[in-house]
């Protein structure tokens, strides 16, 4: 659950601006915001199921966006290569080194 809500605030860090205005501020009143569903149908002028709804089309909207464009997953490929070229880095070791060097290399910008 706690996994879900992290991912969808970093899909909606990335691919917010892909979303219309009033997905995005549905999206980050209840993500960011953590305001209930009750609370987001006051401020956006619709019912509560509206706003679930809402959030619900804007999540498979992400999920979509990340499904064919993978920005995502590839920043965090990126990420698990830089924290294993740090901790090699960190090791002190002329080959952990070289392998740190050859690994921060590989990745493509």
């Amino acid at each position: 659950m706690i996994e879900d809500v992290v991912r969808k605030g970093r899909l909606l860090d990335i691919y917010g601006p892909l979303l219309t205005e009033r997905q995005r501020r549905c999206m980050e009143m209840y993500f960011n915001l953590d305001l209930s569903l009750s609370e987001i149908g006051e401020e956006l002028h619709i019912s509560r199921q509206g706003a679930y709804d809402m959030l619900n089309r804007a999540s498979r909207s992400l999920e979509g966006y990340e499904s064919r464009l993978g920005l995502l997953a590839r920043t965090d490929a990126i990420r698990e290569k830089i924290d294993t070229a740090v901790s090699l880095l960190e090791s002190g070791t002329e080959s952990a080194q070289e392998q740190a060097e050859h690994i921060l290399k590989d990745i493509e910008l």
